[in-house]
């Protein structure tokens, strides 16, 4: 029996069943962490979050062997990559330079992949390559030790779910999105014509279950449109597979989707479950069931924290040789060690000595006072590493800034004349207005902005003529991509 646990920030969610190419789910259970333990897959109290995950397995009698982890953490980095067909040495090291612009020097970090798509002709394969940090997956390894589990692997929640929908989903389905509802987090994957094409994760605002929540949901799916529309994808979406909800809110959300431009019907999940008794649970904890699909070795990023020559299986003449020294050198350590043994029973007297001055008070009260100076280091290197976490995170959300202004100003050169009514630092949002006396220019305008890699999205109204001054005015709402606006 195999076990997935999946969380990012407070649900954790775990899956009991057979792990294997099509998993077999047996049971799920599903808890919430104390608040702020942790946050976007970054562990804030080990202690806290430690003592949490070993109560929630003794309370429901979680079985700990063959258990993998699956986390979605915005410290984990992603791309989709064409790779020369190598060997895996050489496949990792092709990943790794790829990678090499977003390392950090201070940082060690490790490789993981999820094979999506195999050309022969062009000898590549098409792969979702992934890059965490070691140090974060030693913080894990070391929680679930600690509660007598020896984690099988560790995997990350984008390359799990991709993994998924290429092994279920995707085969014969068309054009389509998996949308994945997991609290105030819902991440998205977009299949065109059966193959993986973009993922997107999107934090809600609104509370859980109001109107203003679903449209949120919704608003993932327009931008997912917006990037068909930008990258020239014509192949309409045929439908949207809703994970994480109750089947009686779809009618509702059918209606806020349409509303929000996509016109496909919107369903519950089901692909892969054999059990249709069990397809309520699974769709509710889809991240963690998504974890008893086995991708690969290479999806795991256990298999290779450390790249080590194998050991040759048989020993070379040389080898034996080498053998022969050190076991002719093991008898004359043990000479040496009886010669030694008898020099240490001749100086007993002087250790008598030093003894007594280790075991001193003196002694014994310079050795509390370093050990507390040790023990006050380690606690402000605590709070400076949760600093710098907190840091981060901040750093993650959009700054309107002026060379961000000038970007939206210099997009609107020679096409219309605009006017910053606000920005909303919470949401990335920013609102202006367009005018032009020319219709036409007004789009064109419109274009440049969505060309921008700065947005993440570019909403607008319809144009409306102004009759005193003859100019067609439009509304423009952009949202900000991460970390845009702020100085590396």
């Amino acid at each position: 029996m195999s076990v997935s646990v999946y969380f990012s920030n407070q649900i954790v969610q775990v899956a009991v069943g057979k792990r294997g190419k099509k998993g077999t789910l047996q049971t799920v259970y599903s808890s919430v962490a104390p608040e702020g333990c942790i946050i976007n897959g970054i562990v804030m109290d080990p202690e806290v979050l430690g003592n949490f995950l070993n109560e929630f397995w003794v309370l429901n009698n979680i079985p700990k062997k063959d258990v993998y982890l699956v986390v979605k953490s915005n410290k984990i980095a992603s791309k989709t990559l064409d790779v020369p067909i190598l060997d895996k040495k050489k496949t990792f090291g092709y990943i790794t330079r790829e990678f090499s612009d977003m390392q950090r020097e201070e940082e060690e970090n490790t490789i993981a992949y999820t094979k999506l798509s195999r050309d022969a002709k062009k000898k590549k394969i098409k792969i979702y390559a992934e890059m965490a940090p070691k140090e974060q997956l030693r913080e894990f390894i070391n929680i679930f030790s600690n509660m007598g589990i020896a984690l099988k692997g560790i995997i990350s929640a984008e390359g799990s779910i991709i993994g998924y929908v290429k092994s279920t989903m995707a085969k014969g389905n068309g054009t389509f999105i998996l949308q994945v509802v997991n609290g105030n987090l819902v991440s998205n994957v977009l299949i065109v014509e059966g193959d993986f094409t973009y993922y997107n994760s999107v934090r809600c605002f609104n509370d859980v279950g109001t109107p203003e929540y679903l449209e949120d949901l919704a608003r993932s799916l327009n931008q997912l449109q917006q990037f068909m529309s930008t990258q020239k994808i014509t192949a309409p979406i045929e439908r949207v597979y809703v994970a994480g909800t109750e089947k009686a809110d779809l009618s509702a959300y059918n209606y806020v989707v349409s509303n929000q431009g996509v016109n496909a019907p919107c369903e519950l999940v089901n692909a892969g479950i054999a059990d249709s008794n069990l397809n309520f649970l699974a769709q509710r904890a889809l991240f963690a069931y998504s974890g008893l699909f086995d991708q690969g070795i290479e999806s795991n990023f256990l298999t290779n924290f450390d790249m080590k020559k194998e050991d040759s299986k048989a020993l070379d003449p040389d080898m034996k040789k080498r053998v022969i020294k050190i076991v002719a050198t093991l008898a004359v350590m043990l000479i040496l060690f009886g010669f030694f043994l008898t020099k240490r029973l001749i100086a007993q007297s002087k250790y008598d000595e030093l003894h007594s001055y280790n075991t001193s008070p003196t002694t014994t009260l310079k050795v509390l006072e370093y050990e507390n100076a040790v023990a006050d280091r380690d606690a402000m290197q605590n709070k400076y590493n949760s600093i710098n976490t907190v840091i981060d995170t901040i750093d993650s959300y959009p700054v309107c800034t002026d060379e961000v202004i000038e970007v939206i100003e210099e997009t609107a050169k020679g096409y219309a004349d605009i006017e910053i009514l606000s920005f909303d630092a919470d949401t990335g949002h920013v609102a202006f207005t367009a005018k032009s006396k020319v219709v036409g220019d007004i789009y064109k305008y419109i274009d440049r902005l969505l060309s921008e890699k700065i947005f993440m999205s570019v909403e607008h109204t319809g144009y409306t003529l102004e009759e005193k001054t003859n100019y067609y005015n439009i509304r423009v709402e952009c949202i900000l991509a991460p970390s845009v606006g702020r100085e590396e």
